[in-house]
């Protein structure tokens, strides 16, 4: 890898990595087709570097999304149980299958999360009754710097919840993304966490996903200093800054970003199986 290419892969890693906390998807959901659209790295490998790069996004994003109250550290832990199960199963299936397949399921992935956060009626579910049960102890508030409104939430729809968790983790294993393209939906739209409390919660649990999924590709030779390297320094520079942004920018605008950015890749990665550039 010459110096240009470092230095380009490590401006991905930065975009991937500011995009990533504010959404709290790890960075890997972005990285992984930047590296492999803009940079021609085979897709095990860019998975492999991702799942590095995400711990590194979870451990420095998800400390200003605790600050900010807007992680549920009590829901991570319990949908974290079955993530990180699914998350060695898909490592394993990513090493075995062709990377042609890995674009493609990383693209529909994509579409999927973009699609689901835009066909969504209410951005913020409104404020659980006081009487409601809460035998899990799940209920949370936060305020939200951007309105400087008190949100008050109460998840839901637990045991679908775990299950869908659990098939995220196969994704992030497979796939390198953490995770949180398919979990942050689901917070949101199934069991009805506010979008900043899902990305929050979602970017503290993608650490602890990727590091199953790094294991396992490591353990296969498919971790690649030369790309882990600068995606590296990229992610910590980017990690911080997308997390602060996260205070700042309102629900509305964090969704449309979310949506134009992820499907515009999805697509890409999909027609880049059948040999099409996306302009």
């Amino acid at each position: 890898m010459d110096t240009s290419q470092f230095i380009g892969v490590g401006l991905a890693a930065v975009f991937a990595s500011t995009f990533g906390s504010m959404l709290g998807l790890g960075g890997g959901v972005f990285l992984v087709p930047l590296l492999t659209l803009f940079f021609g790295i085979d897709p095990k490998v860019a998975v492999g570097a991702s799942a590095v790069c995400v711990v590194t996004n979870s451990v420095v994003g998800s400390s200003v999304h605790i600050r900010s109250g807007f992680t549920n550290l009590k829901l991570s832990m319990l949908l974290q149980v079955t993530t990180a199960t699914g998350a060695i199963v898909g490592a394993l299936v990513a090493l075995r299958v062709d990377a042609s397949v890995i674009n493609v399921v990383l693209g529909v992935v994509l579409i999927y999360s973009a699609l689901s956060m835009l066909r969504q009626r209410r951005l913020e579910p409104q404020a659980p009754a006081k009487e409601a049960p809460d035998p899990l102890h799940l209920r949370a508030s936060f305020v939200d710097p951007a309105t400087n409104r008190v949100i008050e939430y109460l998840p839901v729809r637990i045991e679908p919840g775990l299950a869908i968790s659990g098939g995220a983790g196969v994704l992030s294993g497979m796939l390198g993304i953490g995770g949180g393209a398919i979990q942050v939906p689901l917070m949101n739209l199934l069991m009805r966490a506010p979008v900043k409390a899902a990305a929050g919660t979602s970017s503290f649990m993608v650490g602890m996903t990727a590091v199953a999924t790094a294991a396992v590709f490591y353990a296969h030779d498919q971790i690649d200093p030369r790309v882990v390297v600068p995606a590296m320094i990229g992610i910590f520079l980017g990690a911080k800054l997308g997390s602060q942004l996260t205070r700042r920018i309102q629900t509305q605008r964090l969704v449309l970003v979310f949506v134009m950015v992820i499907a515009y890749l999805g697509v890409s990665l999909i027609l880049k199986v059948f040999d099409v550039a996306l302009m």
